[in-house]
């Protein structure tokens, strides 16, 4: 459940405070020790506030960790598909294999919802993600390129770097290189 927003200087200024406060908690804490309440009062907000914007604590550390990863990983334009990808997917891997760099990996594991739950907050993350990466390829398309679909850019690339992640098994640029190779060279 993502909040709604308004403009306006100060709801641009509240939510700037949450997540910044959420971010230094999330440092300091890790995702399992943060609440609501911690969250709301180093932002110098209300609790209630937090809690009807984003409903949980959970959906919270996920729009968190979405911003930071679209603010931090901007859109590659290299002139090449293949360009493209490894500038995207390389800072992916680096990423992953760093313990303090895998914020948003480690925010979707802990937003998990409980068996049974519709998956709505993980929806949220990859359908960002998603829009990127069909941004990207929408590019190389108009270039005369043929790029693969979204589908298959998450299949080859991004979901092997996941797992790798989830599993502790080694990531690397060189990683990165070989999953965009094997994707490019299907297209």
């Amino acid at each position: 459940m993502t909040g709604k927003t308004r403009p306006g200087g100060r709801s641009a200024r509240n939510r700037a405070a949450v997540f910044e406060a959420a971010a230094a908690l999330l440092a300091e804490r890790g995702h399992e020790a943060v609440t609501m309440t911690d969250i709301a009062e180093r932002a110098g907000m209300a609790a209630t506030s937090l809690y009807r914007r984003w409903g949980d604590v959970r959906a919270l550390i996920m729009e968190v960790a979405v911003e930071k990863l679209m603010r931090e990983r901007p859109l590659p334009d290299t002139g090449s598909l293949r360009g493209d990808l490894l500038a995207w997917a390389r800072p992916i891997a680096t990423s992953l294999a760093s313990r303090e760099g895998s914020s948003f990996f480690r925010a979707v594991i802990a937003t998990t919802p409980p068996a049974g739950a519709d998956g709505s907050l993980r929806r949220v993350a990859l359908n960002r993600r998603s829009e990127q990466m069909a941004l990207m390829l929408e590019r190389a398309r108009q270039r005369g390129e043929k790029p693969p679909d979204v589908a298959e850019l998450i299949d080859y690339v991004l979901a092997p770097l996941y797992m790798r992640a989830l599993f502790g098994r080694p990531l690397s640029r060189a990683v990165a290189d070989r999953l965009v190779d094997r994707l490019v060279a299907r297209s």
